[in-house]
């Protein structure tokens, strides 16, 4: 090696260098300047020190640790714990999992109560309530798992409460901030946040250190009304954003809470620090003078404002790296980095920087709004994770409280010294003081409004009568005051203070918090669900004359939409005899159409759809209806809309006995033919030529792509025995197709069908036999045989047009003049699909017409009901509508789909006879008829008066 590094040198300083070592590399060149220097030994004695160090500084751990352990079982000795109790309470450690998720479950069917039968209750309050339940009753019922895991949550420590709620709540708020109102608006919202925020911690301390009859020390004081001072507009905000309340109000409302968080925690820090040295407990707490305060505000302002700045940008500089848009991997991954950088950015500045956290996600989360919203590959899906993140916290969170909260009023912690934390007086000083906080809130509003009506986007009277109702106590609050609570509980317990101390420092904070939580509930309950109507009263909600007539137009476009749609299908092959007395008797909007409304939707049809692909509509069942003169209604009287006893027999082509016999042939046929399928559709069959493997699989993605649109689309319901008949069946045909077996979804789906089938069919003929005993026979209902039959209807008719869809799809991708290029494999797989396609026909020609005629009709429904739903969604997503307006409407929908469900009538009124529909077509004029390309076929049958000759006219399609 030396001899190598001499020769190196001698060398170079002769100048005999050969063109390689002239080249010579950079590591070669760094490796000589380090044993030049001796660098390599000096690194070799450094790594040596930090692992002598490494390894005494681990021998020392690891004796404080013995020590530490040594201690504790010392102490536990001295608590009178055996080790049979400690090992218990390590064993139960686990159930402190079992809180949170049956709180979420709680949670939904509370959401499920609440968005179906009481709309004004607000969701935070009812489980804020759910908690107080579960608080009340942990030391009044026996240990079980609920209580045991309740009482682990009660004794969290506080900053693990800071720590897991505030970050992902305050990121989602400050990320929802309109960033051109908040610039605007600013100085108004440091005017609400600063001086608003300390005068009234001020005035709030002032009623609790001078009315209240607790003994509380000045600090205590401070810190009760810093906790007070925080709002939390989540319902109101849901509220506003559904009514349509002014973008100026939901800015005021919005902003305000979002920098008043970040105020009310700098004074909370400040004056708890000061609580904490009156309790005389070495090391905790601090004597923070007024100049140490001012400095100790700006310090956590500033510097949390500043560290969320940096960790703001460095998420953007993320973002903009993850920018592989198609990837869902990015997405995902951008997800994940804002989560982590609202809890990073927290931790950072409240624990490692000993800043405010608070303000740090804030300015963190508006920095990435500013600038990184446009770098956001998938918009949706970050909308959706913080909604989910948001839903889980709050529902945590309030529930959480309202568990500290029960604990706290069941007076569970009274000793003959102490009558509890909440006695009968303090519900009076609650009252008290919830009126005493809105009159110090509406006094603040008012004192700043010649300021805060002329800077900024200004304000006016009504905004902030509305602001002093709105101002909720939540989630901060709520967090804030469990910490205090548990921070105290924590380090009276941990050190020597006499008992009279502890007790009578542990019922200052917990009679605070039954404050904090009560004045909590009852902002949400009563301010929460009376924001509506004190909206509407001050008439910042009051939709205008011009804003009605809008509303109106839109339903006008939904209706013109909706009979587009209903021409649309009564040009698609599967609906070509729809019954318009089904459509109008359950699609409101559809009931009152004229004649010049659908022949204009007719002409909207045939214009936009391609000529090769335009089919001609059937209004041979919808035109009789909506044909009207008046020299002819007495004549359509006289054959008339159907009798009683055509009701119960005539529609259905004669005697009901018949009808009934040709529908239990019908059902006897399905049965035979299920219970045949597992020999004619067999999984395990020899494996023919994989030519068209591929295109197969291909094809059957396709496939179940269509079947996922046509439940998007409302043609197929997305819940129930149909889709998961429709979808197993793709996946037993998957596997016959990577054997290489040729395309059999059709008797797939009877093998599908079949595995639920009898089951099924026992459940529903016992509920159908219940039915007829409770109810019994009122006219021509569902039965047994009719329900089988309505399921492998709507089973072919999902079947037929995803194969359609499908078949279409293929071909436009795999041809590129379509007519020519498709390979013999690409071929063989659609004349597969053909024949599977002509299975489901053959099935359905061998059903009684009547029903398959029915079912179609209420299919129609729900396709039509579904599709109107979907227009009134994407004019709310887009703007057009708030969420409150388009959910009347929705709801309206939803009535009439409810209604439909349920529907097990078989002649809906004013139904007429085909005699009839007939007899109203002779009177139509010939050139109304030859606009409808109706002439000819109406000439003909004129004077037909044979049924079976009139039927088939209304059966067949236009020509």
């Amino acid at each position: 090696m030396t001899l190598t590094r001499n020769s190196g040198s001698v060398n170079s300083r002769c100048g005999c260098t050969t063109k390689r070592e002239a080249k010579q590399t950079l590591d070669s060149r760094f490796r000589d300047r380090v044993v030049h220097t001796n660098l390599d030994l000096i690194l070799i004695g450094l790594v040596f020190a930090f692992y002598h160090a490494g390894h005494a500084y681990a021998n020392e751990e690891a004796a404080t640790v013995e020590e530490a352990a040594s201690s504790a079982g010392e102490e536990h000795q001295a608590m009178g714990e055996t080790e049979g109790e400690i090992l218990l309470e390590e064993q139960t450690d686990v159930y402190a999992i079992l809180y949170p998720w049956f709180v979420e479950i709680v949670g939904v069917f509370a959401y499920y109560f609440l968005s179906r039968y009481v709309h004004a209750l607000p969701y935070t309050a009812v489980m804020f309530m759910v908690g107080f339940f579960i608080g009340y009753s942990v030391q009044r019922t026996e240990i079980n798992g609920i209580t045991e895991s309740a009482t682990k949550w009660i004794n969290i420590e506080g900053e693990v409460i800071l720590l897991v709620f505030l970050p992902g709540l305050l990121y989602l708020d400050s990320y929802n901030i309109d960033i051109h109102l908040f610039l605007q608006s600013f100085w108004q919202l440091i005017t609400f946040a600063f001086p608003m925020v300390l005068g009234g911690t001020a005035l709030t301390a002032c009623v609790s250190y001078f009315i209240f009859p607790y003994g509380w020390s000045f600090d205590l004081s401070m810190t009760f009304g810093a906790i007070l001072s925080a709002t939390d507009p989540v319902a109101v905000a849901v509220l506003l954003n559904e009514l349509g309340a002014p973008p100026r109000l939901k800015m005021h409302i919005a902003g305000e809470s979002l920098l008043n968080d970040g105020s009310a925690v700098v004074f909370y820090s400040i004056f708890s620090s000061r609580f904490f040295f009156e309790m005389g407990i070495p090391g905790i707490g601090e004597e923070i003078g007024w100049g140490e305060g001012f400095l100790m505000f700006f310090r956590l302002s500033l510097g949390g404002m500043c560290i969320g700045l940096v960790f703001g940008v460095g998420a953007v500089f993320l973002l903009y790296n993850l920018n592989r848009r198609l990837s869902g991997e990015d997405s995902v991954v951008q997800v994940v980095l804002t989560i982590t950088a609202a809890y990073l950015t927290f931790f950072t500045s409240e624990i490692l920087a000993h800043c405010s956290g608070i303000i740090a996600v804030m300015f963190c989360g508006l920095t990435v709004k500013a600038m990184g919203e446009t770098m956001i590959n998938h918009t949706e899906l970050m909308d959706h994770f913080w909604e989910i993140a948001e839903y889980l916290l709050n529902t945590l969170l309030f529930t959480l409280g309202g568990t500290v909260w029960g604990d706290i009023i069941s007076n569970n912690r009274a000793t003959e010294e102490f009558q509890g934390a909440f006695v009968g007086s303090d519900w009076g000083y609650l009252i008290l003081l919830y009126v005493l906080l809105t009159a110090i809130r509406y006094f603040l509003l008012v004192s700043f409004y010649p300021l805060t009506s002329r800077i900024g986007i200004g304000s006016n009277w009504k905004e902030v009568v509305f602001m002093g109702w709105g101002g909720l106590r939540g989630a901060v609050g709520i967090a804030l005051a469990l910490s205090l609570n548990s921070e105290v509980n924590h380090y009276t317990e941990a050190s020597d203070v006499d008992e009279q101390t502890r007790r009578q420092f542990q019922d200052y904070t917990a009679k605070l918090f039954g404050f904090v939580g009560g004045i909590a509930f009852l902002t949400l309950i009563i301010n929460g669900t009376s924001s509506g109507p004190l909206l509407h009263k001050l008439g910042l909600v009051t939709p205008t004359e011009t804003r009605k007539k809008v509303l109106e137009n839109y339903r006008q476009h939904m209706i013109n939409h909706a009979v587009e749609e209903y021409v649309e299908l009564l040009a698609d092959e599967r609906f070509k005899d729809l019954d318009y007395t089904v459509i109008k008797s359950h699609v409101s909007f559809l009931r009152n159409i004229t004649l010049d409304q659908l022949m204009a939707a007719v002409k909207k049809h045939k214009d936009k759809t391609p000529v090769q692909e335009y089919v001609k509509p059937n209004l041979k069942n919808v035109v009789p209806y909506l044909y009207h003169e008046a020299n002819n209604i007495a004549d359509i009287g006289k054959l008339g809309v159907l009798s009683e006893i055509e009701k119960t027999g005539v529609t259905f082509g004669g005697d009901v006995k018949a009808m009934r016999r040709r529908r239990q042939t019908s059902v006897q046929a399905m049965r035979r033919d299920r219970s045949q399928r597992t020999t004619v559709f067999d999984i395990k069959a020899e494996v023919d030529e994989r030519e068209v493997y591929e295109e197969r699989l291909i094809f059957l993605r396709i496939l179940r792509s269509c079947y996922y649109k046509l439940i998007e689309h409302g043609e197929l319901e997305s819940r129930g025995f149909i889709p998961h008949s429709l979808f197993r069946s793709l996946d037993l045909e998957e596997d016959r197709a990577v054997r290489g077996l040729s395309l059999n979804d059709w008797e797939a789906l009877q093998v599908a069908s079949s595995s639920w089938a009898r089951p099924a069919e026992y459940l529903r003929k016992r509920a159908f036999e219940l039915k007829h005993h409770v109810k019994g026979s009122k006219g021509m209902t569902w039965g047994m045989e009719f329900f089988l039959v309505h399921l492998q209807v709507r089973q072919a008719l999902a079947f037929i047009e995803a194969h359609k869809k499908a078949a279409k799809i293929f071909k436009e991708e795999f041809t590129t003049d379509r007519k020519q290029s498709l390979t013999s494999a690409e071929k063989v797989v659609l004349d597969e699909s053909v024949a599977r396609v002509r299975l489901a026909d053959k099935v359905l020609l061998g059903l009684d017409k009547e029903d398959v005629k029915m079912i179609k009709s209420h299919y129609a429904c729900q396709v039509l009901l579904s599709k109107s739903a979907h227009y009134f969604a994407r004019l709310s997503e887009h703007g057009l509508m708030t969420q409150r307006e388009a959910g009347e409407f929705m709801e309206e929908i939803e009535s009439e789909m409810y209604h439909l469900l349920s529907c097990r009538e078989f002649v809906h009124e004013d139904e007429m006879t085909q005699q009839a529909k007939m007899h109203r077509f002779s009177r139509i004029p010939d050139y109304m008829l030859a606009d409808m390309s109706l002439q000819e076929e109406v000439d003909h049958y004129r004077n037909v008066t044979d049924n079976q000759d009139v039927s088939s006219f209304f059966a067949s399609p236009n020509p």
